[in-house]
């Protein structure tokens, strides 16, 4: 009763505040289908802290727009376009989307809850005579907008396949045991980075993250990860709207830390790196991770080149074929007002002034992962429906569980990727690529890790322009001892040390370089 009375009222307020602005003659946000996929894109995003006196849903389109997930949002429509006009693929069958705008963390429930009630009721599944025709969710893009809804997700074991949220706890089903990803984890990624200080030897680095479940997850990960090697973590800052850049980058002078990991969001990357280039900062390498390394314009932003070198970890570009033409053939449509048109609350974008070109050039990070979300729902159902070469037994009662056992045992080929997913419900797929930001203001790549069968490193450092004198930076505490001579620790970090010369009669073993052992007469 309470879920049924709290759904309810959500509905009515975010109803209550739905606007009326333009909208396409065909809604970007719903498409009728045999069976509904859900989907969760922040289109737009709220930035900082909302404060309202009564509680009310957010109206995302009155948000900054974030075109990158813009792009991710058509990548779903397109590839079920796609799906709908295959031959092979559930065949005689139609999917259709439900997809809302999730520009919040925590006022974007309405939405939410539409997707899976029933006549404005919530109930178990299959204790409905009517059940929702949401058969699996695409989304969220964040952790914490994961972690937010998933539990509703859960409950009745919908499928939730994101496309970005890497935190590790998603990897405990006994928490979240519908929940699937197609974009890897925090874990992988840290240990992408952790290949490039190796390679180039950086010691004494600071990791800076966005102060959420993502980045104090990303940080969580990395202090396990260095816990026995020679990398020692100077310095950590979360990073948030508040944040005083001035005296963080003060504090990396003061530490003479020259790497810094940047384990955060794009918008919050942003704001970094521009007070980065305000404030004259020069020679340090940055290691972009995977969630901005593919800004399309901080690599142009005026000033860049000072800061120093930005090397990054990103979601190798694959090209889909169709996407451009879907582009074109969408924004050459008529987009005029149509007040007939039934539209829930943040089903609303407001983008009519975007270009083709526009959309077609942004920022195509977890790009794939999207794409390969949908096909993952689509090859799923078509298991559950037994379809054959013509056609699928809709006579089948389709439960959103089916879906997931189905999920679970995917295998099939997707762009020369072979998708499958752990016990976990994690990749088994996909590359990463290695990226430099270069001279012409472009993204380039320089590199790739590959994860599946067996790991794979490579790195082409000849496409590497350093800043400065073109050498490899260098980045430690401590100057590695003179031959013959001990370290000792100076304060917390083991990277700090002075050295000492062994007292006579005395040598250093090659396995402990803090302690001078006795020689043994004779020897």
């Amino acid at each position: 009763m309470f879920s049924l009375i709290f759904a309810s009222l959500c509905l009515l307020g975010c109803s209550l505040n739905t606007e009326t602005k333009c909208i396409p003659q065909t809604s970007e946000f719903i498409k009728k289908g045999d069976y509904l996929l859900g989907g969760l894109f922040d289109v737009h995003h709220v930035n900082g802290t909302q404060y309202s006196n009564i509680p009310e849903a957010i109206i995302c389109s009155s948000q900054e727009l974030t075109l990158s997930s813009y792009r991710r949002f058509q990548m779903m429509r397109f590839s079920i376009e796609e799906i709908n006009n295959s031959t092979s693929l559930l065949p005689n069958v139609t999917l259709g989307y439900e997809i809302f705008d999730h520009c919040s963390d925590t006022k974007n429930f309405p939405g939410i809850f539409r997707m899976i009630s029933v006549d404005g009721s919530i109930q178990p599944w299959k204790e409905s005579v009517n059940f929702s025709k949401v058969i699996a969710m695409v989304g969220t893009y964040t952790s914490t907008a994961s972690l937010a809804v998933a539990p509703l997700f859960m409950m009745d074991l919908v499928p939730m396949i994101s496309y970005g949220a890497s935190s590790s706890v998603f990897s405990r089903k006994k928490d979240f045991p519908s929940f699937l990803r197609t974009v890897h984890t925090n874990k992988d990624v840290i240990e992408i980075i952790m290949k490039l200080l190796e390679e180039f030897e950086w010691k004494w680095v600071a990791f800076l993250y966005i102060d959420d479940d993502y980045g104090r997850d990303g940080l969580d990960v990395f202090v396990k990860k260095i816990k026995d090697t020679d990398i020692c973590l100077a310095y950590s800052y979360g990073l948030s709207e508040d944040t005083n850049y001035t005296q963080l980058i003060g504090q990396m002078k003061l530490l003479s830390i020259n790497v810094v990991i940047v384990f955060t969001t794009e918008w919050t990357a942003e704001g970094l790196i521009k007070s980065a280039i305000k404030q004259n900062v020069t020679d340090k390498v940055w290691i972009a991770a995977d969630a901005w390394s593919l800004h399309k314009d901080l690599p142009k932003e005026p000033g860049i080149r000072n800061i120093g070198t930005v090397l990054g970890v990103a979601e190798p570009k694959i090209p889909i074929a169709g996407f451009d033409d879907f582009i074109y053939s969408f924004k050459s449509q008529n987009q005029c007002e149509n007040p007939e048109q039934d539209s829930f609350c943040n089903q609303m974008c407001n983008c009519s002034s975007l270009s083709a070109e526009d959309i077609i050039t942004a920022d195509p990070s977890f790009n794939f992962p999207v794409y390969s979300a949908v096909y993952a729902v689509a090859h799923a159902l078509h298991a559950v429906l037994q379809c054959g070469a013509d056609s699928c037994n809709k006579n089948i009662k389709v439960y959103p569980d089916m879906v997931l056992e189905e999920l679970k045992k995917s295998n099939f080929t997707l762009l020369n990727n072979t998708v499958q997913f752990n016990d976990d419900g994690d990749p088994k797929f996909g590359p990463y690529a290695i990226v430099f930001w270069n001279q012409s203001g472009n993204v380039e790549e320089i590199g790739s890790y590959t994860f599946h069968p067996t790991p794979n490193f490579i790195i082409d450092k000849s496409k590497i322009h350093w800043h400065g004198d073109e050498e490899v930076p260098k980045s430690f505490c401590s100057e590695e001892c003179p031959k013959g001579q001990k370290k000792k620790q100076e304060g917390v970090h083991k990277c700090c040390f002075s050295c000492t010369v062994c007292p006579k009669n005395t040598y250093l073993n090659t396995t402990d370089p803090y302690n001078c052992i006795k020689s043994i007469r004779g020897l």
